[in-house]
């Protein structure tokens, strides 16, 4: 999951900055929020895992880079069968 999220905020950062995509991103609502904890939201999942995998906001456009470094192992192919 964190793969193909990472690769669709990739995609849409890369696009031209009036895309539909990136004003979603930029989007910020006024107004309070209700109590409680508040919902994770996309953009805080994203920013996690680009973390996670060392990438910054500047690596999104070198593509060869992005999809390196964002790429995981299958841990299937790790196992000895044998």
């Amino acid at each position: 999951m964190q793969e193909s999220m990472l690769r669709w905020y990739g995609y849409v950062r890369r696009r031209p900055p009036d895309y539909v995509g990136n004003l979603a991103l930029q989007l910020s609502l006024p107004g309070r929020r209700s109590r409680g904890r508040p919902k994770t939201r996309c953009k805080d999942v994203v920013i996690k895992d680009m973390s996670e995998c060392q990438v910054s906001e500047e690596d999104v456009m070198d593509r060869a880079k992005w999809k390196k470094r964002i790429g995981k192992a299958d841990p299937t192919t790790l196992w000895d069968a044998s």
